[in-house]
């Protein structure tokens, strides 16, 4: 039965509220997509861009100010000098007789004046370097300041400034050296800024590097033990970390103590339990064959089923050694049992034999058995496919049985669960098949996943481990 439909009535103030939740969604989504992913990447970024924006605002407040100022300061202090010149230059009749009379004095301001007869020819404009900011400052100080100012010339010779002025006999040349209007070596505090921000970053880089190091070790020593892997691990780095590692461990001694502790009751449930039945069916054998007994004989199977279920569970928890394993060899000689006691199942051709990866060959037989048996239990074709790609492997089971409905899945994959309530521990198994494989894929950093089969029309289990080549 259908629920009926609600309206939802929208104000402004919520129409404002959910854009601007969708609107931050956004923003943090696209935030996220160009950060790096890892720890180490993003105190990069925190260290990296302050040192960036410091540079950006020092070169700006250093060239475009600083630099800019004290070149105009030097050509207007020039300008003094210029203007005596030309204005002796102006008031005399005889230009030659004052440049005689000033070559002491040019000679000590450095500054050459060349009349008319000498002068280079003028260019049509101002001849300066496009990324030269000292140079155009020069140019519009000169414009601003001098009014006979009539062109000026500093590519022609480096080092050197040519100007051209009015005069009264003409426009006459003046050179200049180029150190009396701007600094020398301008970049030379920047070049020694960079070089310093750069060494220091290195020397910060490496320190981050030590700090992050005591992390990863902790990441990878949390990983392995996913894997069912106990790493040493000790301690160092900063408290917290230290802190984190110490918690880490206490917390890994816990679960190991309650998991052997879990083994042993189980075990020990078990077995305790096997010594009566085995005398309930030695009564049993003594007496009348009856419906009583028939019903008993029944109900102790039943009873001795779930004990073996409760065993098979204890020994999927005890993890064998790690070694170098033929990930097909495992499912090969399980298939080949299989089809030499009549079952209807198949090995799909592999286009490349897998290498050799680290498992738990014990603990994967008994998962790959429980998903290949189950799958047999429940239909009446099977097909066992094995692939290997970008680092992972693949166990794939497929039948053309009725399938598992898609919310029930995460829950087949419980310990003890059966979704056929109504089935017995014959037909329906003790629900540990699945949870067995989904366990032992876990153990070894993979995961079980149960999906519809495209090719067989029943259910597909794909069991993808990590596929490492080396301890």
């Amino acid at each position: 039965m259908r629920r009926p439909r609600t309206a939802l009535h929208c104000t402004p103030s919520l129409v404002r509220g959910i854009a601007f939740a969708y609107g931050g969604c956004m923003s943090r989504g696209i935030l996220h997509h160009f950060l790096p992913a890892s720890f180490y990447g993003r105190a990069i970024l925190i260290l990296i861009i302050p040192i960036i924006v410091i540079q950006i605002v020092l070169s700006v407040v250093f060239i475009q100010r600083h630099y800019e100022r004290v070149t105009a300061q030097m050509t207007t202090n020039i300008l003094r000098d210029i203007r005596f010149l030309t204005g002796r230059l102006d008031a005399s009749p005889e230009p030659q007789a004052v440049m005689l009379s000033l070559s002491d004095l040019v000679e000590i301001l450095q500054i050459e004046i060349r009349l008319p007869s000498d002068a280079a020819p003028m260019p049509a404009e101002d001849q300066v370097a496009r990324f030269d900011l000292a140079g155009k400052e020069i140019i519009r100080v000169l414009r601003s300041e001098l009014s006979s100012f009539r062109m000026a010339d500093l590519l022609r010779e480096s080092g050197t400034v040519r100007l051209w002025l009015d005069s009264r006999h003409g426009v006459v040349e003046i050179l200049l050296p180029r150190r009396l209007v701007t600094t020398p070596n301008p970049h030379q505090l920047l070049v020694i800024v960079f070089l310093a921000s750069g060494l220091m970053t290195l020397i910060a880089f490496q320190f981050l590097r030590l700090q992050i190091r005591p992390i990863r070790r902790l990441g990878a020593a949390a990983e392995a033990y996913g894997r069912g892997e106990r790493v040493a691990l000790r301690p160092s780095g900063a408290r917290e970390i230290r802190a984190a590692a110490h918690a880490f461990m206490d917390m890994r001694n816990r679960i190991e103590r309650q998991r052997a502790q879990q083994k042993i009751m189980l075990s020990g449930v078990s077995h305790d339990m096997r010594t009566p039945l085995t005398r309930m069916r030695l009564i049993l054998s003594m007496m009348q064959d009856d419906e009583d007994r028939t019903a008993l004989e029944t109900e102790i199977s039943d009873l001795e089923a779930r004990l073996d279920g409760f065993l098979d569970y204890t020994r999927g928890q005890v993890q064998d050694e790690q070694q170098l394993t033929d990930p097909l060899a495992l499912v090969t000689n399980l298939v080949e049992r299989y089809r030499a006691a009549g079952h209807s199942i198949t090995l799909a051709k592999l286009p490349k034999r897998p290498k050799p990866i680290i498992l738990h060959p014990g603990s994967m037989t008994r998962a790959l058995d429980n998903l290949i048996s189950n799958a047999l239990r429940h239909a009446s074709r099977v097909v066992v496919s094995v692939s290997m790609q970008d680092g992972w492997l693949e166990y794939c089971i497929d039948d053309d049985g009725p399938g598992i409905l898609p919310e029930d899945r995460a829950r087949a994959c419980d310990p003890f669960v059966r979704l056929d309530e109504a089935r017995n521990s014959d037909s329906g198994g003790m629900g540990l098949g699945l949870a067995i494989a989904a366990e032992s894929a876990r153990d070894h950093g993979g995961t079980l996943v149960l999906e519809d089969s495209p090719d067989l029309g029943g259910l597909r289990a794909v069991m993808r481990l990590p596929a490492r080549h080396s301890l």
